[in-house]
């Protein structure tokens, strides 16, 4: 059933009083169709738009043999029906798909490299182009050129192309596909074949921003940002910025200098930090050999489980024995006996029946308990295992 798509005669209608054709159910949704439509569905690469119909809110819109049907939570009552558009959802996607457009067009214009493909998602959008490597200088050249391209405020149209007049302007891609054809042009510049909708003039474009471009499959994908979406972006870093220059107390232009700068410095202290500790742990170590025997139980649940096992390896570096270090809800077991027991195991036979996840070698593992009376119960164990092993 053909309808009246006015998302493409009237883009920036935002309202529309029509009728109601059809509707019918389809599991839990209810599929809608209206007399005309503002609501643009899935396709070309463009999300579909949002909005409501009498109040109830779209879940969905999608195009099947010409009909476009729209997606609702519940029935229509009635005949007549009142359409709503979100209208900054459209707008982004108008901002997005046609700043796509037109880098695509520069990228193929200036360096030779066709898109092959584009995405439009909720937070960015992308394009995948035919460049092994994208170098930062190209990178730079196209995104300098799409925004002079914006600020020449380039008339955008739409019109429709028959198979036998395809060969009357330079599109820059020809789909494989019957019959006649949507084209967008960016006067002058630009002619693609594209079913999406699109601002009336590359300056409503706004502001083209590349956040990144990596290789992908062969080719370069290039992430970017237009319009509203360029502008929040940049407002939020223009935040982070302003926030670090008065966090670190230095001028914008020193930024990057002073943060690389602290790094280093918290390198050079974490590294001083790592030389210390195990120092402390070896006098540790040292303090509970002198003044205890095997097996040692430790309770130790300011530590991680890093240092339990470096303080029981530097144990039992001094002396023959078993080390058991209690962290909280974790333990840490560890001996060097050579008729001592095997741990992994241990914990498999004898820890996981009661709740314990963990495992180990035969001379070191750890075990963790959710509650605390699971992990008491396994301790009530191991004097039957590693306390009588050690004592042998």
């Amino acid at each position: 059933m053909a309808i009246s798509k006015l998302y493409y005669s009237q883009p920036r209608l935002r309202e529309l009083e029509t009728r109601i054709v059809s509707q019918r159910e389809q599991g839990d949704k209810h599929l809608v169709v209206l007399a005309e439509t503002i609501f643009y569905p899935t396709g070309g690469g463009q999300p579909h738009d949002l909005g409501t119909i009498n109040g109830v809110p779209l879940l969905d819109v999608f195009e099947e043999g010409g009909t476009v049907y729209h997606v609702l939570p519940q029935p229509l009552t009635g005949g007549e029906a009142f359409a709503v558009l979100n209208w900054e959802r459209r707008f982004d996607h108008m901002q997005q798909h046609s700043g796509q457009h037109l880098f695509s067009a520069v990228f193929q214009d200036e360096y030779g490299y066709k898109t092959e493909s584009f995405h439009l998602g909720e937070e960015y959008c992308s394009i995948d182009i035919t460049a092994p490597l994208l170098s930062p200088e190209e990178q730079l050249g196209a995104e300098k050129r799409a925004n002079e391209l914006i600020l020449e405020d380039l008339p955008v149209s739409t019109y429709t192309l028959q198979p036998e007049e395809f060969d009357s302007v330079p599109l820059r891609k020809v789909p494989d596909l019957p019959g006649p054809l949507r084209i967008v042009e960016i006067q002058g510049f630009d002619y693609s074949p594209c079913s999406g909708t699109h601002v009336e003039r590359t300056g409503q474009i706004g502001l083209l921003k590349l956040l990144k471009a990596e290789k992908y499959k062969g080719m370069t994908r290039v992430y970017f940002l237009c319009g509203q979406r360029a502008w929040e972006d940049y407002r939020r870093k223009h935040e982070i910025c302003t926030s670090l220059v008065s966090l670190l107390a230095v001028p914008e232009a020193e930024l990057e200098e002073r943060i690389r700068s602290e790094l280093e410095r918290k390198k050079e202290t974490e590294k001083l930090l790592e030389e210390l500790t195990a120092e402390l742990i070896q006098f540790r170590a040292q303090k509970l050999v002198s003044e205890g025997q095997s097996p040692y139980y430790l309770e130790l649940p300011g530590i991680s489980v890093a240092e339990a096992q470096q303080l029981a390896r530097a144990m039992l570096n001094l002396t023959p024995g078993a080390v058991v270090i209690n962290l909280g809800e974790r333990l840490v077991l560890t001996h060097n006996l050579p008729q001592g027991p095997h741990l992994g195991q241990l914990v498999k036979e004898q820890a996981q029946p009661l709740g314990g996840r963990g495992g180990g070698s035969p001379t070191a593992a750890q075990v963790f308990f959710a509650h605390p009376h699971q992990l008491q119960q396994f301790l009530a164990l191991l004097p039957r295992e590693i306390w009588e092993k050690t004592a042998e």
